[in-house]
């Protein structure tokens, strides 16, 4: 029976102060500040509180105590703010509380499942080594927003599978594609969705390793190793000091520790050590580990870290018990528990379990969970009663409701808010990579034509953009040859024909000759030309500069970084485009004014300008070469595509003659089919 209080507000237990994200001592409760650190007025005053709460518990614990009959293994505090499961609310006593029998069919073995993020491996799943396009973008309220959608045949029938990443989740859907075949723009799949979204333009994603960088990014919250506490409490003990302070156990917490776990030797021990020293023994010699489906857990088993005498608090063990989520409460007999008499930011669920005298002599175990009012319900669901029989049935329950309750303590308010910081930053920087690694494999100029809008109906089907980038650098070029002292400003009337300002034809995954083609063209290109996107217009124009110096060597190496990187880390660099168009502007006024009072060129200029036009020439002869190498590609590639559209329909028109020949001898499955 999961029993919750009227008042749901939730206790600060072990005051409201310090960052979720810093286990620090100090800012647990009860353990003073380091020395040379005077707390804060605000620390002193959640110090007060976590006080008078613990010794509210306290008076509570020993009330309970006091009174006749058993004492019920969980106590809510007196200010609520937590829930609990498996205690009767109505009645604190158990002795009147049916024994289950050997051999009853609650004994019956079950398998209970642990809760796993299904969102966080479904691009993996359906996405990952199959044709689809990834897009990022912008919303209106500047947040990220990536999306990945592929085609899927679903029972003979046409959809497309969307999944699209949110600052604040991550939503999917397979919705089926029209009859009319005219597919929905990016933007009003993403809508489809979710309302909130609004983002103008998709940029597509067109570089090496993307899929690696979702994977990372969508697999991040998917968690393998869990350390969980565990506290020995003898009967009549109603205080922090007291649970932290037991060295001596009984052969009942022995016997449940071997049930639970393996107790392993520190320094042998070579899996995850939980935050346990493995090389020094500083955090003492033995440990509880065990491996369950495919996850590694280490247990923090209070009695088996060090002990320091004349510290009270022993805060060597609350260091790592009261830095964990979930904790298991062994109780030598059956006595009084309240989840706040541990002072602690982090704690919200505790596993409270009993040992019951049985009359057949076989070991058994009352269980009773109990966590914070924000923590949402986690199975599997206790039995009624909750008592078990020592032994599989039961290791496996403690085991899967432990990393359930981790999971779901994830759901509190304090770690939710941590889990949303952390989620926007890992999506910006998912964002923001996929960008910078789109242009520097595209080249100058990705940036714009990159961008995927909605387009009315009837536009004519735009060309590729390789012969417009190709014409965009001998325009260039002509234009250095020509006026080679002259800076010319292009961003005027010439907008509106400029092809970068063109949209395109995107696939998924390009091909590596390709990106090399581009890479190589704005490597041999940079010298002379320079593609500035205009701030905020979405068109570009060219700034052509000429300088009068010594011709330096180009640089050959700019297509490595695209080619050859394998970062997988979604917080690596992050890409800032700090040219605002700006530069572009003056520089061709500046150029127009000095093209009127300019003199002529003197003769050592003049032979500097013969010598770059040499090389310009040798490097247009060069573009040209490796302009007839794609245009063969694309060709190749064009017919492959027909090719493959051509089979594609041989195969559909098969497929259809063969259920049409299926399912004609009878209507009925005809109809159902349909």
């Amino acid at each position: 029976m999961v029993s919750r209080p009227d008042n749901r507000r939730s206790v600060s237990v072990g005051a409201t102060t310090g960052n979720v994200g810093e286990r620090n001592s100090y800012a647990e409760g009860r353990v003073p500040a380091p020395h040379g650190l005077p707390p804060s007025p605000g620390a002193a005053a959640a110090q007060r509180r976590v006080a008078a709460a613990c010794q509210a518990s306290r008076i509570l614990l020993e009330e309970t105590l006091a009174k006749p009959g058993t004492p019920p293994t969980i106590v809510l505090p007196p200010n609520g703010g937590y829930w609990v499961d498996g205690v009767e609310e109505n009645s604190s006593d158990e002795e009147n509380e049916p024994r289950p029998q050997p051999g009853t069919p609650r004994q019956t073995s079950r398998r209970h499942n642990i809760d796993t993020n299904d969102t966080a491996k479904y691009y993996r799943r359906y996405f990952l080594g199959k044709e689809h396009i990834n897009l990022v973008g912008t919303d209106a309220n500047q947040d990220p927003v990536v999306m990945s959608i592929m085609n899927e045949n679903v029972a003979g029938q046409d959809h497309t599978r969307i999944l699209l990443r949110l600052r604040t989740e991550t939503m999917s859907a397979l919705i089926s594609t029209p009859s009319s075949g005219i597919m929905p723009s990016p933007s009003r799949m993403a809508k489809t969705l979710s309302d909130q979204v609004n983002v103008d333009n998709f940029m597509a994603v067109m570089c090496l390793n993307a899929s690696s960088l979702i994977v990372a990014y969508d697999e991040h919250v998917l968690v393998n190793t869990f350390k969980f506490g565990v506290l020995y409490q003898k009967y009549g003990q109603t205080t922090e000091e007291e649970l932290f302070g037991n060295n001596e156990t009984s052969p009942a917490f022995d016997e449940f520790l071997e049930m639970l776990g393996q107790k392993i030797q520190l320094r042998d021990h070579r899996g995850y050590r939980g935050g346990l020293d493995i090389i020094n023994g500083h955090t003492g010699t033995e440990a509880v580990y065990e491996r369950f489906h495919d996850r590694e857990i280490m247990f923090h088993v209070a009695p088996l870290l060090p002990h320091t005498a004349g510290d009270a608090q022993q805060l060597q063990r609350k260091r790592h018990v009261g830095n964990d989520i979930v904790a298991i409460v062994f109780q030598e007999k059956a006595t009084p528990f309240t989840p706040d008499m541990i002072a602690s930011h982090f704690l919200h669920a505790f596993i409270v379990v009993t040992p019951v005298d049985a009359a057949d002599g076989e070991t058994r175990y009352k269980v009773a969970i109990t966590a914070r009012s924000d923590v949402p319900f986690f199975g599997p669901t206790l039995p009624q009663p909750p008592i078990f029989r020592k032994g599989r049935e039961l290791k496996e329950f403690l085991l899967t409701k432990l990393i359930n309750a981790e999971n779901a303590c994830y759901q509190a308010a304090k770690f939710a808010e941590l889990k949303q910081r952390t989620r926007t930053s890992l999506l910006q920087s998912l964002a923001e990579k996929l960008k910078e690694k789109t242009v520097e494999f595209l080249g100058t100029g990705a940036r714009n034509e990159g961008a995927i809008s909605p387009q009315p109906e009837g536009t004519p089907k735009q060309e590729g953009p390789g012969a417009r980038f190709i014409d965009t650098v001998k325009k260039a070029l002509i234009s250095k040859v020509r006026s080679p002292s002259v800076d010319t400003n292009l961003s005027g009337d010439s907008n509106k024909n400029n092809p970068l300002n063109k949209k395109i034809n995107l696939h998924e995954t390009p091909t590596p000759n390709s990106g090399r083609s581009k890479s190589s063209i704005a490597s041999s290109s940079a010298s002379a030309v320079s593609v500035r996107s205009a701030g905020g217009s979405g068109g570009s124009s060219p700034d052509v500069t000429s300088r009068a110096a010594a011709p330096r060597p180009r640089a050959d190496h700019s297509d490595d970084s695209s080619l050859n990187s394998v970062d997988l880390d979604p917080l690596g660099a992050v890409y800032v485009d700090s040219d605002t168009g700006l530069e572009s502007m003056s520089s061709a006024e500046a150029g127009a004014t000095a093209a009127r009072d300019a003199p002529a060129p003197a003769p050592r200029d003049a032979e500097l300008l013969r010598q770059e036009v040499c090389r310009l020439k040798n490097d247009k002869l060069d573009l040209l070469k490796q302009n007839i190498t794609w245009q063969n590609e694309i060709k190749c590639l064009r017919e492959r595509v027909m090719t493959l559209q051509a089979e594609l329909a041989a195969t559909h028109k098969e497929r259809r003659l063969r259920e049409t020949t299926t399912i004609i001898p009878n209507p009925s499955s005809h109809d159902s089919t349909a």
